[in-house]
């Protein structure tokens, strides 16, 4: 989901406060008193039946039915002014009055008269302005949806103010739900969140269903086309909005993501909804009877799936879900009071006839701020998400960065004398480094190291002022770089404030060294920066060892001559120091044994020079084929030796066939002629108990003949070959 931007978050506000208003003043004008009808006696004809109170004549419903009631009532002396015999609006397909010699015009709820208005109220009967004294007429009704038929005797005046408070309340109702329709249908195109969608789909279906119970769709031109239905229309509609309102609160609850098996069902149920619907639009005259009980059960089973779904929403504190679940309870109560209403059971009243529709708007309108509420959750989320990307971002230059200073410090140290090792070293680190830790200056002050005592700052202008406060702090400095802890204290400089920090650098004792960070105001280095700087801080000094180690090397005449790798005197040293070291560190450590096959029949072959020159080319290869920190040494004649610390026998193994490997697919040319080369290896890893490399060469020494007992150009790893 994207977050809608500021102007649909203001338009959404702005219509919900529209919304209350239009709500407020339809509430108030709907309440507003209006005069008791007069004394009217209800009578039902044989084989009609009347309400519980006796004052409503009921239309069972079903198949086509006919229902007749007589009136009796007393009009007064002539006063000036006119009666009307008032009924509410009712689904019936005719309703007229006859008696007295007078008979009515026909009222058909599906289809009003051009004389009833835009948004009809009730049926209006105007009487006779002539008849006075007692009168007696018969009220006949038709239809197939169950109705409660009340008759009121209103004067005409007092009638055109009931039909005024109800035009008011339905009013605010239709307006009410497509404002929220409409709201819900900008936000979906700015958020694409789908419970979006579905409060459109449920509100436009509660503003269609109002307008068809009300009467006033069948008024309206184009949607005027629902009449085809009759019934079957409005209990199509009541379903269509059940079942779009099942969607809407599964995703408002967030079961819809949350993958849950119950949701199925209640898709299933929203499907059966609709297909019911469907069958409702076939009017199939067979089933007549049927359809009204059985979508009266289909919505009490959808009310009743909601409420489930809001108390589950309630449990996982869902926002509102209290809220929400309070209204839809009252909702239900007031729809099962409008069924009761048909059914004669209860009286006549605005809160019994109108107030499920209040009750739908009001809910509606909790649901629409409540999901507007969760727009500032989906912003936090957008925020979240986009600070996450700007530190995974910062993370991959860091690691860029580091690759790069690696890169940089093999490639240069390694082709410096001696004398050029340490200050390039430390040059490169500072270059690096200050990209990704911003500071006002940068310093690295090494004493003994090498040798030498060395300063480096950056930028150069500060080196004066720098030299002279690490003069005199230089004991402190010692101590905290000896305690090998990095630290960033607040500072005093020039009188202005400092944040400084102190990274020590890895400087063999009596050697000290740090690394001097130093930021102006009050802002300390983040954790991920001390990181970063203390990371360089190690490759710098590493690979400054390094090449110094490797310098010495050369200069000591410790490699082969011929291969350029360690000779055996030096692979002899480096195995004694790097099994010491694994040993007091508890760290694994293998070697390999490799060894040239045939290499006697390539001397005879191509001679001794050519020999030479495949050994040249396979130590090239092997070189190739090793990482960072693992040593070659050539430990006689066509037998080589690697050193891999900190690697397991997995690892080894993994190594050693990748040398194997690397050799057979290498081509080495000699005086036009192409040599195919192959080498047998022997793995062994030292054991927990091992100081020295004595026992480990010896096992991979014997891995290396089982190897070449097992067919040459092969892998064996010890001590699988010999226990």
């Amino acid at each position: 989901m994207r977050p809608p931007d500021r102007a649909h978050e203001h338009l959404a506000a702005a219509g919900l406060a529209w919304l209350l208003v239009l709500f407020t003043m339809g509430v108030l004008a709907a309440t507003r008193p209006v005069a008791e009808p007069a004394p009217l006696v209800v009578q039902a004809e044989p084989g009609s039946h009347l309400g519980r109170d006796d004052e409503a004549l009921l239309l069972a419903g079903g198949a086509q039915t006919t229902a007749s009631a007589g009136l009796g009532f007393t009009l007064p002396a002539q006063d000036g002014t006119r009666w009307v015999l008032w009924l509410d609006r009712d689904p019936v397909d005719a309703l007229w009055l006859e008696g007295a010699g007078w008979r009515s015009a026909r009222r058909d709820f599906f289809h009003p008269a051009a004389d009833e208005g835009t948004l009809p109220s009730g049926f209006v009967f105007p009487l006779p302005a002539t008849w006075r004294g007692d009168i007696s007429l018969v009220l006949h009704a038709q239809g197939h949806v169950r109705a409660a038929l009340r008759p009121r005797l209103l004067r005409e005046a007092n009638a055109a103010r009931l039909a005024y408070r109800g035009i008011a309340l339905d009013s605010a109702v239709y307006a009410g739900l497509f404002l929220i329709a409409l709201l819900a249908l900008s936000l979906y195109s700015a958020s694409r969140e789908r419970a979006f969608l579905a409060l459109a789909a449920s509100s436009g279906t509660a503003l269609l269903l109002a307008a068809a119970s009300n009467g006033h769709l069948y008024a309206t031109p184009l949607l005027d086309l629902f009449a085809i239905w009759r019934g079957g229309g409005l209990w199509a509609l009541e379903l269509l909005f059940c079942a779009a309102t099942l969607q809407l609160l599964l995703r408002y609850a967030d079961l819809r993501e949350g993958g849950i098996t119950a949701t199925r069902w209640f898709d299933l149920a929203s499907v059966l909804l609709v297909v019911l619907a469907a069958v409702c639009l076939l009017d199939l005259q067979g089933l007549a009877p049927w359809l009204q009980p059985a979508v009266t059960v289909a919505s009490l089973a959808a009310a009743a799936g909601a409420v489930v779904v809001l108390v589950d929403a309630t449990q996982r504190r869902v926002p509102m879900a209290w809220s929400l679940l309070l209204l839809g309870v009252l909702a239900c109560v007031a729809g099962l009071a409008r069924a009761a209403l048909s059914h004669g059971l209860l009286p006549d009243s605005l809160w019994t006839r109108s107030g499920y529709q209040l009750a739908l708007l009001v809910t509606a309108a909790v649901l629409m701020i409540g999901l507007i509420s969760r727009i500032g959750e989906y912003r936090d989320q957008r925020d979240r998400d986009h600070l996450a990307r700007i530190d995974s971002e910062r993370r991959m230059a860091r690691e860029a960065a580091r690759a790069e200073l690696t890169l940089a410090l093999q490639t240069l140290l390694r082709t410096l004398p001696a004398a050029d090792i340490e200050w390039t070293a430390f040059r490169l680190l500072l270059e690096h480094l200050l990209p990704h830790v911003p500071v006002q200056s940068a310093a690295v002050v090494a004493y003994g190291y090498h040798g030498h005592d060395l300063m480096l700052v950056e930028p150069a202008r500060a080196k004066t002022a720098l030299q002279e406060d690490v003069a005199t702090r230089s004991l402190a400095l010692r101590r905290l770089a000896q305690a090998g802890l990095p630290l960033q204290q607040p500072r005093t400089l020039h009188a202005q404030p400092v944040m400084e920090a102190v990274q020590p650098l890895a400087v063999r004792a009596p050697g000290w060294g740090v690394l001097l960070l130093q930021r102006a105001g009050s802002e300390g280095f983040s954790t991920e920066e001390l990181a970063l700087a203390g990371e360089f801080s190690r490759l710098a000094v590493l690979h400054a060892d390094e090449a110094l180690a490797a310098f010495q090397l050369r200069c000591s005449a410790e490699l082969d001559a011929l291969t350029g790798a360690f000779n055996r005197r030096s692979i002899d040293q480096w195995l004694a120091r790097a099994f010491t070291d694994a040993h007091r560190r508890s760290q694994p450590l293998s070697l390999l044994f490799i060894d040239v096959d045939h290499f006697k029949a390539i001397n005879d072959r191509i001679g001794h020079q050519g020999g030479d020159h495949c050994l040249r080319a396979i130590a090239a290869t092997l070189r190739g084929a090793l990482e960072e920190g693992d040593l070659l040494g050539r430990y006689g004649g066509e037998e080589f030796i690697v050193l891999l610390p900190g690697r397991g026998g997995a690892q080894a193994r993994e190594i050693g066939e990748r040398l194997r490997a690397a050799v057979q697919h290498g081509r080495v040319e000699y005086e036009g002629q192409t040599e195919q080369l192959t080498v047998s290896v022997g793995v062994a890893s030292r054991l927990e108990c091992e100081d020295t490399p004595t026992a480990t060469v010896e096992r991979a020494d014997k891995a290396l003949y089982a190897a070449k007992r097992g067919g040459r150009n092969c892998v064996q790893v010890a001590p699988a070959v010999f226990s």
